[in-house]
């Protein structure tokens, strides 16, 4: 298992706004503004600074006037081979 990065390792995590029970972890945006949920620890997609993922979110939760997703940026922490979990902070 790799070491902690020092910077942290921060996510998006969303939910569509049409199923507000279920959310998901970003591995990528497509172009058409679609987001995709990652399975896998590799398959998150990882900002190195908050500051990065929270200007990330902002966006998607003010993206025009009817807003697709609800973001928040999470830490996200390895746990075991492929899986992984959020932080609280």
């Amino acid at each position: 298992m790799k070491p902690t990065d020092v910077t942290g390792q921060w996510c998006i995590h969303y939910r569509k706004m049409t199923e507000p029970k279920v959310w998901h972890t970003m591995k990528l945006c497509r172009a058409d503004g679609v987001l995709v949920s990652a399975k896998t620890f590799d398959e998150v997609f990882k900002f190195s600074r908050y500051r990065e993922a929270f200007d990330f979110a902002k966006n998607l939760i003010t993206d025009g006037p009817d807003p697709k997703y609800d973001a928040i940026p999470k830490r996200v922490c390895r746990k075991g081979k492929k899986s992984f979990y959020l932080s609280g902070n």
